[in-house]
């Protein structure tokens, strides 16, 4: 009889470990919009399980036996986690990773992060609120309108100004000549985001530079970039030391922290594109940079409702596993029923909890492994990185990280950006992300009037290390959205 019914417990936990296992990956690849319908229907469903009151005080409530199923659900901040194992700690504040940790439940005293949806505005729409605010003449008005008009998606500006003069001169009837476009160029220039309208990278960086607060390592950045810039790119700081008279290694501190670490190279990639209607999203992660100590942070949002078993039920519970020997049939009947919701409801939380970690510690490996790119914001310093990595640093199947990753958003100084968007595959040691860079880098520098074909683009790539098919590159350019060379020069007339 004892075999029996330890036969009957070892069935029972393999269901329930099985149940367990099924539900935590049907909801870690629900975004929160969808985990919110889900929990709802499940409240409703299991009868022991409630949300938690907001203005219900933590402290209050089950004392003695409910105190207990209480505190399973109650919240968990982890604040540099020493027992990480993720997590950098080798002392040195250029690579030591503070991370934060909010559990899938928050109390009253918690900050509350309001959801953040991306491309409310578009990047064209953001500047003319703020040229709206500012006082320009009719002329100045339609000029900066034609400017804005013209900035890409990226927040670059590639047409010159006595193109822009020209539109506005034959489209709008205002007589305008480049100096003119010039001088308002030069207001657009001072809105947000810092380095907007700039005409190429080193314009960009220097806007940016000159709107940190004066030091006298921003001087030397300016320098650098003012009348340096090649040798800052290429990083010959041997060279960029002789030139400005100033030690190798200051100028290669400089670089790293005002240049490298302090700038965004693409101000216009936090708005929407305006090629198409972008999907509204809720970022499920924050990632801050401390300037200044280099230390990241990574924060998974308090975007799920705090649950918790129903009081009734968790002092029937009690009061039936105490009596469980002078139970009537009825009793006994009831019992099997609340147990059974007491349970469900039990399992339903500890789900919760482990889909809170799991997308927290797969966010903390990505930043380990990407670390580069969450201080630079440029998308060359993304390695190559496979899921089946990420698995192995979390002790996680591959398929948990790929239901982790899926329809999760990241909030970044750089923009939101999707998880996916951080694994790519590694050709000929360098990342996708790299490669595609550089080709947009390429079609952007080429002659308008005679661009390049996938084969000359190839050629170009391997010129660069990239060793590449034709096809790719013709793969790679249609998921950039630029057209072929035949309808670029079309395009160009």
């Amino acid at each position: 009889m004892a075999k029996q019914g330890l036969t009957l417990e070892q069935k029972q936990k393999q269901r329930l470990a099985l149940e367990q296992q099924r539900l935590l990956g049907t909801i870690l690849e629900k975004s929160d919009a969808e985990m919110e319908e889900f929990i709802d229907n499940k409240v409703n469903e299991i009868q022991a399980l409630e949300k938690t009151s907001d203005d219900k005080d933590d402290d209050n409530g089950y004392e003695n036996e409910g105190a207990q199923d209480k505190s399973a659900n109650r919240d968990e901040r982890r604040e540099n986690r020493n027992d990480d194992p993720i997590s950098e700690n080798s002392g040195d504040d250029d690579t030591v990773a503070w991370y934060r940790f909010f559990a899938n439940n928050r109390s009253t005293d918690d900050e509350y992060y309001a959801p953040t949806a991306v491309s409310e505005k578009t990047l064209q729409e953001f500047l003319n609120d703020q040229l709206g605010e500012l006082e320009l003449d009719e002329t100045q008005q339609i000029i900066a309108q034609a400017i804005v008009g013209n900035i890409e998606d990226d927040g670059y500006l590639r047409r010159s100004t006595s193109e822009i003069a020209d539109d506005v001169t034959f489209n709008d009837g205002y007589m305008v000549d480049a100096q003119q476009v010039e001088e308002v160029l030069n207001i657009v220039q001072s809105l947000d985001p810092p380095g907007i309208a700039a005409r190429d990278l080193r314009e960009c960086i220097l806007l940016q530079l000159r709107r940190k607060p004066q030091s006298e390592d921003v001087d030397i950045a300016i320098t650098m970039v003012e009348k340096y810039f090649d040798d800052m790119a290429g990083m010959r700081f041997d060279a960029l030391s002789r030139r400005m008279n100033t030690d190798k290694e200051r100028l290669e501190q400089v670089f790293k922290h005002q240049i490298r670490r302090g700038l965004n190279p693409y101000p216009g990639n936090a708005f929407g594109s305006r090629s198409y209607i972008t999907q509204q999203v809720t970022p499920d992660f924050d990632v801050e940079l401390d300037e200044e100590t280099g230390r990241i942070t990574v924060t998974l949002r308090n975007n799920i409702p705090t649950l918790q078993i129903s009081e009734s039920y968790a002092i029937m519970n009690e009061r039936y596993k105490k009596n469980a020997d002078s139970l009537s049939v009825k009793e006994a009947k009831e019992k099997k029923t609340i147990q059974d919701a007491y349970q469900r409801a039990s399992l339903f939380i500890e789900v919760l909890k482990q889909r809170q970690e799991t997308l927290f510690n797969t966010m903390n490996a990505i930043v380990k492994c990407q670390r580069e790119f969450f201080l630079s914001g440029d998308e060359r310093d993304l390695k190559p990185l496979g899921q089946q990595q990420i698995a192995d640093m979390i002790g996680k199947d591959v398929s948990v990280v790929s239901r982790a990753i899926s329809n999760k958003y990241v909030q970044t100084r750089w923009g939101v950006k999707s998880l996916k968007s951080f694994f790519s595959e590694d050709i000929n040691g360098g990342s996708r992300h790299e490669v595609v860079d550089d080709l947009r880098r390429l079609i952007n520098a080429e002659d308008k009037a005679h661009p390049l074909s996938d084969d000359a683009l190839c050629e170009k790539l391997k010129e660069m290390g990239h060793k590449l098919e034709r096809r790719t590159v013709a793969k790679y350019r249609v998921m950039l959205k630029i057209p072929s060379s035949s309808e670029r020069r079309k395009m160009a007339r």
